[in-house]
Order: structure tokens, then sequence, then C-alpha cells
């Protein structure tokens, strides 16, 4: 039979690792299409733990939800990255801190499987329940090695955002999330009220109806937390919103997250607010713009506001620093990870956690002691058991002491790289402002990470943080038009 008469084969549509037609809906997602499914995505890594947040804190549900909704939106994260990365949105070619971030990933396994090797030689009759802590973490916190992929993905996928409006959009999802949060807050602070009481009272230092807030995050310290982050971004919306209404609604939001920072009784709102206000401060005075008068306006609103808060504050309320005693309330009383309060222990708790981190540092600087292991190796120890905390108050001597020194290493080279990279949008805002959210971003990266030098990261906040640092590295084609 002639060759040529037979009729041709119909060419095979390009599918993915051989499987059916069904997955070219990757191959053949239009950008836009990707886009709006990433802005999805991460306006869903905000909302979840708001969601669960309240489902844990608000309605007694398991705090298994807590890793729940991190496991659901970081790993989705994940797999839109890699269809990001087929679709070369990145690539470890020309976005040199993936390399960083897989290092990170890796080291955090290599750690995970060290701790696997350690109990099982030892034949420890714990040795399931350590596993299982380092994989998924400890109650209550649920910071282990599942966690931390989960912000890797979260970071990544930020990275691949190309459109304004998506950043504009997780702006204002993050800011309306504080609003939600500061007005728990309000209510849990009224007295009488005892609404979600979780920190009425504070039985380590015998106090009662001290009704601290700590909206829907685990404890008023990291409460101090976000709002380092939604108060930077609010902030900035302030003095940069050309829309006079929008700009008077960032201030009020602003002034809101200012006064709930007081009913927390925590140094990191106090520190991590004033760190915001004093880097927007110095973009207006070193911008080559002059603020608008409507922006000039509310930033002195907002001044002034602020001065009139602590003032009132300080007469009426009194300004109370307990981190102390709201650590191991919460370790102790509440999730019962660690063994006891030492009453007659004076140092401060920024002594104690490092000091006690330095110690598993010394005994296991490679690899650590595990993910989000430090409260159980503390308890078989008999000299550090007393007084143990479950967390070193210092999230780079944390990583240091659960991950190894090379860890925490490649941790402080990914927040360099990204104050570098975010700089160069406060740089940009500086000039000329081509850079709409480049300030607001930088701000709360540079805010939060200064606070973090005395709090911890957590599963209902630090989704945030990494989602902000992946905005850094954005590469923005698609402005929004004035």
């Amino acid at each position: 039979m002639d060759k040529s008469k037979q009729p041709k084969q119909k060419k095979q549509p390009k599918t993915i690792f051989g499987t059916t037609e069904k997955s070219n809906f990757i191959l053949n997602m239009k950008a836009e299409t990707l886009q709006n499914w990433i802005a999805a995505l991460l306006a869903a890594c905000v909302i979840v733990p708001q969601i669960v947040g309240f489902l844990v804190y608000g309605l007694n549900a398991s705090p298994v939800f807590m890793s729940a909704g991190l496991y659901f939106t970081g790993f989705a994260c994940i797999l839109f990255f890699l269809i990001a990365m087929i679709k070369g949105r990145l690539s470890f070619k020309e976005d040199k801190i993936l390399w960083v971030i897989a290092f990170m990933a890796v080291w955090a396994f290599i750690s995970y499987y060290g701790v696997v090797l350690r109990v099982n030689s030892a034949a420890d009759s714990q040795s399931s329940e350590i596993i299982n802590t380092a994989l998924s973490g400890e109650i209550g916190r649920y910071e282990g090695l599942l966690s931390l992929l989960a912000y890797f993905g979260i970071f990544c996928l930020a990275a691949c955002v190309t459109r304004e409006k998506t950043v504009s959009l997780i702006v204002d999802v993050i800011i309306g999330a504080g609003v939600v949060q500061a007005l728990f807050a309000v209510f849990q602070h009224i007295p009488g009220l005892r609404f979600m009481p979780n920190f009425a009272d504070l039985p380590t230092v015998a106090l009662k109806d001290v009704m601290l807030s700590s909206g829907l995050s685990e404890n008023p310290i990291v409460f101090g937390s976000f709002l380092t982050i939604v108060f930077s971004l609010a902030l900035n919306g302030t003095v940069s919103e050309k829309n006079k209404t929008k700009s008077r609604i960032y201030c009020a939001a602003a002034l809101l997250f200012w006064l709930v920072g007081f009913f927390t009784s925590s140094i990191v709102p106090i520190i991590g607010m004033f760190s915001a206000f004093i880097i927007v401060t110095l973009k207006i005075f070193f911008s080559k713009e002059p603020l608008s008068k409507n922006n000039a306006y509310s930033y002195a609103v907002l001044a002034v506001g602020m001065s009139v808060i602590f003032a009132l504050i300080w007469i009426f309320q009194g300004i109370y620093i307990r981190d102390k005693a709201i650590a191991y309330y919460d370790a102790y009383f509440r999730l019962f990870i660690v063994t006891s309060y030492s009453y007659v222990n004076k140092q401060s708790l920024y002594d104690i956690g490092p000091e006690k981190s330095l110690y598993f540092i010394k005994e296991h600087p490679i690899l650590g002691i595990g993910p989000d292991l430090l409260a159980k190796y503390q308890l078989t120890n008999p000299e550090l058991a007393p007084c143990s905390i479950d967390r070193s108050y210092n999230e780079i001597v944390y990583t240091a002491a659960t991950r190894g020194i090379p860890a925490a290493a490649a941790y402080i080279v990914f927040l360099f790289s990204a104050v570098k990279k975010a700089f160069g949008g406060f740089k940009a805002a500086l000039k000329d402002n081509s850079d709409r959210y480049g300030a607001a971003i930088f701000t709360a990266i540079a805010a939060y990470i200064i606070q973090s030098f005395f709090s911890f990261s957590s599963v209902l906040c630090a989704p945030m943080f990494w989602l902000l640092c992946g905005l850094a590295f954005r590469k923005i084609t698609d402005k929004i038009k004035e």
C-alpha cells in the first residue's frame, strides 16, 4: 500500500508527564487566569487564618484547625508556584532568592530527618511523639516541618505576582483583617463583658480581670506582631493614598491598631508600630515629592491622634509590660507544653528564651534539635525543665536552636535579601512614587523584623509576613492606571 496515501495521524496534544489531555489546562492557562488564581490564593492566605482564629479562640474548636488552614493555603500555593514555574514566571537562573528558599526547605527536612535518626537510635519511649512534633509542630503552635514548607510556598507564589491590582487587593485584605481583629480586641478589653476571655486573667502574676486583648491571634504577643504588619500598611495608605476618603479610612484604621496595641500589655506592638511610624516619617521628610494637602492633613491627624491615645492610656489605664507573664500563662496554663512557671525567677523573658536556646545551639549546632522541639527537649533535661519555655522570643536564635546555625544563617540571608529588594520600592516611592506599594511593603517587612527580636513566629500571623516578603520580589508588568 502506498504510504503517501495513508491518512495523516492527528498530532497528539502536549500533556504533562504523559498524562491525559485534561492536564493541558496548566500548559494552556492564560497569564491572566494564572494571575487570578494567584490573587485568590494569596487573599486566602490572609483570610483563612482569621477564620481559623475565630473557630479556635471564638468557638473553642480544636487547635488542629490552625495547622489545617495553613496546610490548605500553603500547599495550594506550592502547586500554583510550580505551575508558574512551568509557565516561566520565575526561574532559579534569574531569581537567586529561590536558591535561598530551596536551601531553607532542604535544611528543614534534614533537621527533621536528624530527629528521626536521633530518637530511633536512642530507642526513646517518646520517639513517636517527638517525631510527630518535628513534623507537624507543638500543640497549639504547629510550626513543624510542614508549616515551614507552607511558608516557603506562600513566599514563592507571592513573588509570581505581576499585577499591581493584586498587590492593592492583598494590602486592603490585610488591613481589613486587621480591622476585624482590632474590633474583637476592643470587646475583649471591656471589663465584665468576658468576650473571648482567653487572657482575661493572668494567674502567672496573680492578676484577675486584666482583660488583655489577643484578637484572633494565639496570644497578646502574637497579636502585637500582627498589629505591626497591619499598622505599617494602613500608615502608608494614610500618607500615599490619593483618594481622600480612602486616606482617612486608612488613618482611622491605623489609630484603631495603635489603640488596641496598648490593650495587650506587651512590648511587641509598641516596638513594631513605633518602628513603622519612624520609617514612614523619614519617608515623608526625605521624599522629593511633598505630601498632598489631603495626605498631609491625614498624617497630622494620625500623629496627633497617636499622641492623644498614648496620653489617655497612660492616665486612665497605665502602660504595662507583662510579656513574661503572658508567655508563661500561654505555654503553661493554657497549652500545658512546659512544666512549670517559677515565681522566684526574676530573669526577663528575653534572657530566659535565648539562654535556654543557646544551650541547644551548643549541643546541636548543625542540625538543631528539630523543628518546634524547644519545649520537649527542655522537659527531658532536669537542669532546663524549671521555668522552661517553648520559644526563644527571638526568631533568629530560635531558628538556630531548632534547625541549626546553617538554617539561621540562611534565614538572615533571606531577611537581608527581602529588605534590600523591598528598599528598592521604598527608594522609588521617595523619588517619584512610581512604586505605589513599595514603601508600604518595605515598612511592614522592616518593622516586623525589628519586633521579631522580641516575639515569635505564629501560623496565624507569619503567613502574612512571608507573603509580603514575596511581594517584595514581584515583577509588575500590569500597573494600575491613574
